[in-house]
């Protein structure tokens, strides 16, 4: 039998490098891949251009609610820890969580998959709710998102970063570090200064590592084709543990004090803080789709086994008759 030949899209991380590269193989399987520039996975219906994605989580837990014709495997290619990318302006009378209360807050889209994460993390640690800031973004929303009634939201039709260091807004909440901050000027700030230590006391007391993107395939494809979840996940194992194996030599890393890095990332968040699967990653999705529920993504909780593929879908599958020998 020929291989299954499949469209794939994802972005080029140390985790999915291997496969990108031909280094990890899937038997059965002659992928096709395109290597998905930063942002696509939260811009575009990727689940509508390939048989195989990356896609933002925000997004497809609107798509799934919908019923759209697509299932999330549990993979997980990218994950961030919120805290760093929530700045404000200097000046802006901000200098802890509480008071960004009655404040103009900036994203490029509300609906990208930080500020849920964001949002629903400022009002769980500090009862900050979404409602008692004033929003700003850049761009319209896109992925059948609509604003929820009680929010105070307004478009301008400018970058966000921008609108930042102009004094539009007082804060900001972006998927990436602002160029500014990064190049030192004063007028930006980070909400959490001393992040690490922000960070570790989080993740030790709610032991999540938040998900912002995870791996979705064409519906009808896993019900045709239900190995393909399994041989998936296989090579994205195979691929994370090629991409450890880097690091059992860290001289090799561009960073001057490598070793003492992964000693001390190894202390604070275990071997493998990127598992994948469902088992070990519940708690995680299970906030996440509470957060969607509560800020308008979805109607309703959607339940992480009915969001996410799993054996008894493939099993309802057989019973109707859909499914292909493998």
């Amino acid at each position: 039998m020929a291989d299954l030949e499949l469209k794939f899209s994802v972005a080029d991380y140390h985790r999915t490098r291997p496969l990108l590269t031909g280094a990890v193989t899937m038997p059965g399987v002659k992928p096709s891949f395109y290597k998905a520039q930063p942002g696509e996975a939260c811009l575009r219906p990727v689940y509508e251009e390939f048989d195989v994605a990356e896609m933002s989580l925000s997004w497809y837990v609107m798509a799934r609610e919908r019923g759209e014709p697509v299932y999330a495997l549990p993979i997980f290619p990218m994950r961030m820890f919120i805290h760093p990318y929530i700045s404000y302006r200097t000046g802006s009378g901000i200098a802890a969580p509480k008071d960004l209360i009655g404040k103009r807050v900036g994203m490029d889209r509300y609906r990208l998959t930080i500020g849920l994460w964001a949002r629903g993390m400022l009002n769980d640690d500090y009862g900050v709710a979404p409602e008692t800031m004033q929003w700003f973004t850049g761009e319209p929303e896109g992925a059948g998102f609509e604003i929820p009634p009680s929010l105070k939201l307004t478009m301008a039709g400018k970058d966000a970063e921008q609108m930042l260091l102009d004094g539009d807004i007082d804060a900001l909440i972006s998927p990436n570090v602002p160029e500014a901050f990064r190049a030192g000027d004063e007028r930006v700030q980070r909400l959490f200064p001393n992040t690490r230590e922000t960070v570790q006391a989080y993740f030790d007391r709610t032991k999540m590592f938040p998900i912002t993107h995870m791996v979705v395939i064409r519906e009808d494809l896993l019900m045709k084709e239900p190995w393909l979840a399994d041989r998936l996940l296989a090579a994205f194992e195979e691929a994370d543990r090629i991409a450890q194996k880097e690091y059992n030599y860290p001289k090799r890393l561009a960073f001057p004090t490598g070793q003492l890095i992964l000693e001390e990332e190894e202390k604070r968040f275990g071997k493998n803080p990127w598992q994948e699967g469902l088992d070990a990653n519940r708690h995680t999705l299970e906030t996440f789709m509470r957060y969607a529920h509560e800020q308008g993504y979805t109607k309703r909780r959607l339940s992480v086994d009915e969001a996410f593929w799993t054996p008894d879908k493939a099993a309802g599958a057989a019973r109707t008759g859909l499914i292909a020998a493998e």
